[in-house]
């Protein structure tokens, strides 16, 4: 009954903030809806079935009354709109250098709304530096992926992390610095020098590809690169996926390994919430991050690790801090569903795969493969309406390669600080490793049929999504029926 009860109201509060993302309720409805739902569950308590119901509608009604509580409608800078603008404030974000283009995510003295800015790119501007902005200020406007193409709300996009509006080419004068998070500022820097000393012993675009695997940053690699990893169905390389983020969490516990249990587990969840910071705490990092936090609580305590409860856990308290991000989130659902895919589906693709070595992990890479390939099909197509044909293949070949890329980007970085020259032949492995990766998604990258452009609406996603659940379900239950295998 617990395990019902946590499953039941965590999705009927995930179902209110959804629903509330769409369908805006009167806040009226609350103020009576909550003391009717309490009371009804005072009386209902020794009813379990519609106690579990009363619940469930309280759960619902609250997460509703989350995300209304989130938004705003104080918009003042909405006077300017259109208009040429001098507007005071603080970078609230790392900077992003694309080409001649420096942008930023700019958070005005004025209101709650948070701007897009871009400017030419200097070098000179930093997380935390108070500016004026100068330039006309606008409102963002939804766009479609390609002609013909899904549309992609932009608006809504930007507006799950408080941004209403946009003002390119703008002109910036400093004013201050040091107004951001101290903690994050630091970790900001040391991340520039660490990548600093990459770029010196790595060649460009292997230093990129390094600071994509290791930071999720990819905003300095070609153009051509990052088609070329679109097309081979290897973009989730360049960002910080979670199997990325486990990576770094299991080596920064293996780092302090050598001290006492306690004291080594401390500092390894510390250091893993402090790469989170210093990467951006993207959706995908943090739900990552938190389920390595409470894998690491369990193992500290004694206690089994429930992979799915943590899961829910996990979206459950990223939706308390942020609800918009449930619905206007791609990065935050494609994780969720890619873990969901790697927690029910793979074990099934596993079974059915003992013709393939478990060398080199390759059944579980493949299994795990497949299992994310197909399970996230319907979402990609229905919110992109493209995808690569061909990413079994790729996948296969450079996802037994990224550790070792991290690790040696990792190590190329390290030791670069203490001696360049000790860091050249780590360097010089960590090239041929990444050079692989390249030349690999390049080859697969050039052949004409790599993607395929489809039209699939909502609904049909939806039922493809029930049709996987019950799926899943038969197969699930058709395994606990079976024998063991002997694979």
């Amino acid at each position: 009954m617990k395990n019902r009860a946590f499953y039941g109201f965590s999705l009927s509060f995930f179902a209110g903030v959804f629903a509330a993302s769409f369908i805006s309720f009167p806040r009226l409805i609350f103020v009576f809806a909550v003391p009717v739902l309490l009371t009804g569950i005072f009386f209902a308590r020794k009813k379990p079935l519609v106690l579990f119901c009363f619940g469930a509608a309280m759960s619902f009604s609250l997460g509703a009354l989350r995300l209304q509580v989130s938004e705003h409608n104080d918009h003042p800078l909405d006077r300017y709109i259109g208009k040429k603008a001098s507007i005071a404030g603080v970078i609230c974000a790392e900077p992003e250098k694309k080409g001649p283009v420096e942008r930023f995510c700019f958070d005005p003295d004025e209101g709650e709304d948070r701007i897009i800015a871009s400017v030419g790119a200097s070098g000179r501007f930093a997380y935390g530096d108070a500016l004026t902005l100068a330039g006309t200020l606008k409102l963002p406007e939804s766009f479609q992926t390609y002609e013909g193409g899904p549309e992609f709300d932009y608006v809504s996009y930007l507006g799950k992390d408080g941004i209403r509006y946009t003002m390119s080419y703008a002109r910036a004068k400093k004013t201050g610095e040091g107004k951001g998070n101290p903690i994050v500022a630091l970790l900001i820097s040391f991340k520039s020098a660490f990548m600093g000393r990459v770029r010196t012993l790595l060649p460009e675009p292997h230093a990129s590809l390094a600071a994509g695997l290791i930071l999720g940053e990819k905003a300095s690699l070609p153009e051509q690169v990052i088609d070329d990893f679109k097309r081979s169905g290897l973009t989730h390389v360049l960002v910080l996926s979670g199997s990325n983020v486990t990576v770094v969490a299991e080596s920064l516990l293996r780092a302090f390994s050598f001290l006492p249990r306690a004291v080594g587990q401390s500092l390894g969840a510390l250091s893993i919430v402090l790469f989170a910071l210093m990467t951006g705490a993207s959706a995908t990092t943090v739900r990552a991050t938190f389920m390595a936090l409470v894998m690491l609580l369990a193992r500290g305590i004694g206690r089994r690790y429930d992979v799915v409860r943590a899961l829910v856990a996990a979206a459950f308290i990223m939706l308390l801090e942020n609800p918009r991000i449930l619905a206007f989130d791609i990065s935050f659902q494609l994780s969720f569903l890619a873990t969901i895919a790697v927690i029910y589906v793979s074990p099934l693709v596993k079974d059915r795969l003992p013709f393939v070595s478990e060398r080199f992990g390759m059944r579980e890479i493949l299994s795990m493969t497949i299992s994310t390939q197909i399970f996230t099909l319907p979402f990609i197509l229905y919110k992109m309406g493209e995808i690569s044909v061909i990413a079994l293949a790729p996948n296969l070949l450079v996802l037994p390669a990224v550790p070792y890329a991290m690790l040696g980007g990792f190590a190329t970085g390290a030791v670069g600080f203490v001696s360049p020259v000790a860091a050249w032949p780590i360097a010089w492995i960590t090239r041929l490793v990444l050079s692989y990766m390249l030349e690999t998604t390049a080859f697969f990258a050039a052949f004409p049929f790599a993607t395929m452009k489809a039209s699939f609406g909502a609904p049909l996603a939806a039922l493809s999504y029930a049709a996987y659940a019950l799926i899943i379900r038969k197969l699930w239950r058709r395994r606990k029926d079976s024998p063991p295998s002997a694979n």
